[in-house]
């Protein structure tokens, strides 16, 4: 254990020193890059601003037209560039470029950059255009090609140029980055000023920084490991050996407390030390030794009668899972409706659940509900709810009269006040003319042919379940060709992130608004990912069901 300490306690300063290394070295990156890109967009603006842009303007829509006369000027400059080039002499040698070239020379001997750089960006052919570089050194003449992969670049033509970092042979590490000087989207010309800036001498200098604190740290961490090992074996380690020790006592005798129910005094008087941590160990394994024959018995019954309890969550989960229906390819030979639906407790078995049918050959019956209460309790009302709303609609009447029929029902002998909020509507499927009812429940979304969702703000009746004798009423609404009707229960809304924040109808509606070309299936699973990116793993603590329909006439 103690070879074992010091092994622990050396790789963990070491990783410690690693990481604080990556973390410096990360952060000077960044903040050099920043620092790098702010100067240098800095000159080249202020450069640019005090530069003559009409002249300017001139040169670089002359190297544009110049470049435009040349079929492909990629395969031109890569096999005869000289003749390439001559192309551009002219502009090179114009009085109007000689005075912007001197001009932009000096201004940059005023700063940091070792040149300024004019260039045209075309990321569709996939190179740079020279048109002017003021430099002392390596002067790159007017029309010259850099053959680049642009498929990767990261900036934004005509707003932003995305600075990098090259190897220069002169200067070492270099960072070009500037400003826009020119662009015109429609003739599709993006030109900058660019600006290099050594870096590499600065760099060096951070990381010897950062080296030396390293080494210093581990120095440091290296003399703090053999004092701190040392004291820990002298008041930690010994005494939790000696314990260890009786620990392997205790367990040795397991097999005999277990079977003839004896107790022990293995742990008396264990620790006499003077760490706190240690005396509240010793006096707790005293503890946990005189309970655990006593426990040994309550786990064994408690063992069995969870795995029962077990067994009967898992069935009653298979019942509910099978009295949802899920058999949407039943109506795929109905061309006028396609529909899907799916429930998704929070517990093991929950309380929501949907359910369609067909009443006759043109009229489908569409229900969405939501019992008061969850697991086992929930379940049972759910599939009592569910057998009493189809039974009744199956033998006819409006919507209204439905769930009349199911409150009165499920109120007469309600001793365990639950109820059940409902959204019960009929669908002629020739004409997608709509009847409904509403006990309670959240508002139903109908979108046009469009596939824009709105909430139907419905008038709300009482729960099923609450009081006999509650009257409901029906309103009447048409879905039109290529609508889509989509109805939930409030775990959709109300499903909530670690910051307690709600999922809402809007952000719901927004959803439902991104599925405008998709089918029925696909808007529900789009809808539950929406609610997943949303609640980033929060625990749920409502059932959430969904069902879409596409009337398609």
């Amino acid at each position: 254990m103690s070879r074992r300490a010091v092994s622990i306690t050396t790789i963990s300063s070491l990783i410690m020193t690693l990481a604080c290394l990556l973390v410096a070295s990360v952060f000077f990156e960044r903040i050099s890059i920043g620092i790098y890109e702010q100067m240098e967009t800095s000159i080249t603006g202020s450069a640019l601003q005090n530069a003559d842009h009409a002249l300017l303007e001139k040169i670089i829509l002359e190297t544009e037209e110049a470049l435009d006369q040349i079929e492909d000027p990629a395969a031109e400059y890569s096999s005869h560039e000289q003749e390439y080039l001559l192309n551009f002499a002219k502009i090179q040698d114009s009085q109007d470029y000689k005075t912007l070239w001197n001009y932009f020379n000096t201004t940059r001997k005023s700063t940091e950059s070792t040149c300024f750089v004019l260039v045209m960006l075309r990321p569709r052919e996939n190179y740079w255009v020279y048109v002017m570089d003021a430099s002392d050194y390596n002067v790159i003449p007017c029309g010259t090609l850099l053959l680049d992969d642009f498929s990767q670049y990261d900036g934004h033509p005509g707003k932003e140029f995305d600075g990098f970092v090259t190897i220069s042979p002169t200067y070492g590490r270099v960072r070009t980055d500037g400003v826009p000087a020119y662009i015109d989207e429609e003739k599709d010309i993006y030109a900058y000023l660019l600006a290099d800036i050594p870096i590499s001498e600065v760099r060096q200098k951070g990381y010897l920084f950062i080296l030396n604190t390293a080494v210093l740290a581990i120095i440091i961490t290296a003399l703090s490991c053999i004092f701190v090992y040392l004291a820990v074996k002298k008041t930690a380690v010994e005494p939790i050996n000696n314990i260890a020790e009786k620990a392997e006592d205790f367990v040795d005798s397991y097999e005999k407390r277990y079977g003839e129910h004896l107790e022990t005094h293995i742990f008396e008087e264990l620790y006499n030390g003077d760490v706190s941590e240690l005396q509240n160990l010793s006096r707790s394994l005293s503890s946990m030794e005189l309970e655990t024959n006593s426990y040994i018995k309550d786990i064994d019954r408690l063992a069995g009668e969870k795995a029962r309890t077990n067994t009967e969550l898992e069935i009653a989960t298979r019942i509910q899972a099978a009295s949802i229906p899920r058999n949407f390819d039943d109506y795929k030979h109905i061309s006028e409706f396609e529909l899907y639906g799916d429930m998704k407790p929070a517990k093991a078995v929950g309380g929501d659940f949907y359910d369609f049918f067909l009443l006759d050959d043109t009229h489908l019956c569409l229900v969405m509900a939501d019992v008061s209460g969850k697991g086992i309790p929930g379940a049972l009302y759910m599939m009592v709810s569910m057998i009493a709303i189809k039974t009744r609609a199956e033998q006819g009447g409006n919507p209204s009269e439905i769930l009349r029929y199911v409150n009165d029902r499920l109120s007469a002998n309600n001793s365990v006040d639950m109820f059940v909020t409902v959204w019960l509507g009929i669908l002629d499927i020739n004409t997608g003319h709509v009847i409904a009812a509403n006990a309670g429940h959240e508002y139903p979304a109908v979108a046009d042919e469009n596939g824009t969702y709105t909430l139907m703000k419905d008038k709300h009746g009482f729960v099923c379940g609450g009081m006999e004798g509650v009257r409901y009423k029906d309103y009447e609404f048409d879905i039109p060709r290529n609508g889509r009707l989509f109805i939930y229960t409030d775990g959709v809304p109300e499903s909530a992130n670690n910051n307690n924040e709600f999922f809402g109808t809007d952000r719901m509606l927004s959803a439902l608004n991104q599925c405008s070309d998709k089918n029925p299936k696909q808007t529900i699973e789009h809808v539950q990912e929406e609610i997943e990116k949303f609640t980033e793993g929060a625990e749920r603590f409502d059932d959430t069901t969904l069902l879409c329909l596409w009337y398609k006439g």
